[in-house]
C-alpha cells in the first residue's frame, strides 16, 4: 500500500489563496456603522388626495424606526405626531419600519387634514431626523389654502419661543388647528377656510399640548380670507399682582428694587408709586422712579455728555493757546484714522483673492452656502422687573427702613401693594492712622 504524497510549501500556499479568492468581500458580522437618519418611502395616502377616508394614515421608513424620540422635547412617540384639525392626541401605533397615525374619535366628513411628522424621529442606532413630514388628503372634495402664520416670542424673557404649541381656533363650532412652532420660534397654519379665528400659542413646558396655569401664552383674534400674520408674545397671566422681591442699595441715595414678576410696559412709574420709611417712623423723601433700563439710558447719556463737554473744553483752551497744536493734532487722527482703513482694505482684498485663487486651482463650481435667516425681532420692549428709585436724603448704616410699592401692575393688568424691610449693615469702623509720629531731634524740634 502506497502513501500519499505530503501537500508540499508551495502546494500549500496556493490552497490558501484559492481560499481567500473564494470568500465573499464584505464588511465584517453587522454590516457598516449606520450614521443616517431614516428615511420617508411613502405616505398613505398620497399627499393631495380628496374623497378619501383611510383607516389611518402610515408612514414607511427604509429602515426599523425607535419606538422612543431622540429630540424634538418629545416624551413619547405620540408627541412626534399631529393632527389638524385636532381632536385631542392622535392614535399612534409602531410597526417597526412604519408608524400608523389615526385621530381617537375617526376622520370628520368634509374636512381637510394635515398629519406632521415632527423632527426627533430616530432609527435604532440613535440617528435622528432633523426634519419633518406632513401627510395631507381631504375628506371632502376641497382642500382650503387660507393660511395664518406668524412669530412666537417669550416676552417675559426677550427672546423667540422654539417648539411653541400653536392653535387656531374656529368660530362658532371651536374647531381647533394646530401646528408647533420650528427652532427660530416661527410657524404656518396651513389649509384654514375663511373665517374668524383666535390664534393662541403657549409654552408647553410638560409636552402635554394642555395649556396649565403657570405657563406663558398669548392670543389674538383674527379674521382669515386668505392669509394673516400675527406676533404672539407669550407671558404668564397671574392674577396676582407683582411684589417687591428684592432691594438693593446702590449708593446712600439709590435703591434698586426687583419685582417678583414683569411690569407692564403702559403703567408710568412715578415718586408717587413709593414710599420709604425708617424705624423711627421718619419719612425719607423720594425724588424719583423709572424703570432700571430708562434710568441706565439716561446715566450713559449723561455720562457721555460729560465727557463730550470736556473734550470741546480742552478743544477750546488748546485752540486758544496753541492752534498749531491742534493742527497737529487733528492731521495726526486724520492719517492714523486713514491708514487703519487702507490696512483693512488691503486684508480684506487679500482674502478675496486668495479665495478666488483656492476655487480657480480646485474648479470649485460647489455654490456657496446660503445665509441663515436673520432671528425675528419683537415689536414691543422686554417688559422690565426692575425699577430703580432715588432718595431725597441719603439712608443710613445700620438703620432699618420699610419701602412700601403701592398699585404696582403685572403684565395681565393686576394691580398689588406689596412692603419690603431693608436693614442696612452698620458701617466699618474708621481706620486709625498708620503714619507713624514725627521723632524730633536732639534740640525737641521736628526735621
Amino acid at each position: 500500500m502506497t502513501r500519499a504524497p505530503k501537500p508540499t510549501r508551495a502546494r500549500a500556499a496556493m490552497l490558501t489563496l484559492l481560499a481567500l479568492s473564494c470568500a465573499s468581500p464584505g464588511f465584517p458580522p453587522g454590516g457598516p456603522p449606520d450614521a443616517l437618519p431614516p428615511k420617508v418611502l411613502s405616505v398613505t395616502p398620497e399627499s393631495g388626495a380628496v374623497n378619501v377616508t383611510p383607516d389611518r394614515v402610515e408612514f414607511a421608513f427604509n429602515e426599523v424606526v425607535s419606538e422612543r424620540p431622540a429630540g424634538g422635547g418629545a416624551p413619547a412617540l405620540q408627541g412626534l405626531f399631529l393632527i389638524s384639525p385636532s381632536q385631542g392626541d392622535p392614535s399612534v401605533k409602531w410597526k417597526r419600519d412604519r408608524i400608523t397615525v389615526r385621530p381617537k374619535r375617526g376622520w370628520r366628513p368634509n374636512t381637510a387634514y394635515e398629519v406632521t411628522l415632527l423632527p426627533g424621529l430616530a432609527d435604532l442606532h440613535g440617528n435622528a431626523r432633523r426634519d419633518g413630514a406632513v401627510a395631507l388628503f381631504s375628506t371632502g372634495a376641497t382642500i382650503p389654502t387660507g393660511a395664518v402664520s406668524g412669530v412666537v416670542f417669550d416676552w417675559a424673557a426677550g427672546r423667540i419661543a422654539p417648539r411653541a404649541f400653536v392653535q387656531a381656533i374656529g368660530h362658532p363650532d371651536s374647531t381647533t388647528w394646530v401646528a408647533q412652532a420650528d427652532s427660530s420660534g416661527r410657524f404656518v397654519i396651513r389649509h384654514l377656510p375663511p373665517g374668524r379665528y383666535t390664534v393662541r400659542a403657549f409654552l408647553d413646558a410638560n409636552n402635554d399640548r394642555i395649556l396649565e396655569r403657570r405657563e406663558s401664552w398669548d392670543s389674538t383674534a383674527v379674521p382669515l380670507a386668505d392669509s394673516a400674520r400675527v406676533e404672539l408674545l407669550a407671558f404668564v397671566h397671574d392674577t396676582i399682582g407683582p411684589r417687591i422681591q428684592t432691594v438693593t442699595v446702590r449708593d446712600s441715595l439709590t435703591l434698586r428694587v426687583q419685582f417678583d414678576q414683569p411690569l407692564d410696559n403702559a403703567f408710568a412709574i412715578g415718586a408717587g408709586a413709593f414710599h420709604l420709611r425708617g424705624a423711627d417712623s421718619a419719612d425719607v423723601p423720594v425724588t424719583d422712579a423709572m424703570r432700571a433700563r430708562d434710568w441706565d439710558t439716561r446715566e450713559s447719556d449723561r455720562v457721555k455728555a460729560v465727557i463730550d463737554s470736556a473734550f470741546r473744553v480742552r478743544r477750546d483752551s488748546l485752540s486758544r493757546a496753541n492752534p498749531r497744536e491742534l493742527a497737529r493734532q487733528d492731521s495726526m487722527r486724520l492719517a492714523d484714522s486713514t491708514a487703519r482703513a487702507r490696512a483693512v482694505l488691503e486684508d480684506s482684498l487679500t482674502a478675496v483673492r486668495r479665495r478666488a485663487a483656492a476655487r480657480a486651482a480646485a474648479r470649485d463650481t460647489t455654490p456657496l452656502p446660503v445665509a441663515p435667516a436673520p432671528p425675528p425681532k419683537m415689536s414691543r420692549p422686554v417688559p422690565q422687573r426692575e425699577v430703580v428709585v432715588r432718595l431725597g436724603e441719603p439712608v443710613l448704616g445700620g438703620r432699618s427702613y420699610r419701602l412700601r410699592a403701592a398699585d404696582i401692575r403685572n403684565l395681565a393688568g393686576a394691580v398689588r401693594t406689596s412692603e419690603r424691610v431693608l436693614s442696612l449693615p452698620k458701617p466699618p469702623p474708621a481706620k486709625k492712622d498708620s503714619v507713624p509720629p514725627v521723632k524730633k531731634d536732639s534740640t525737641g524740634k521736628a526735621p
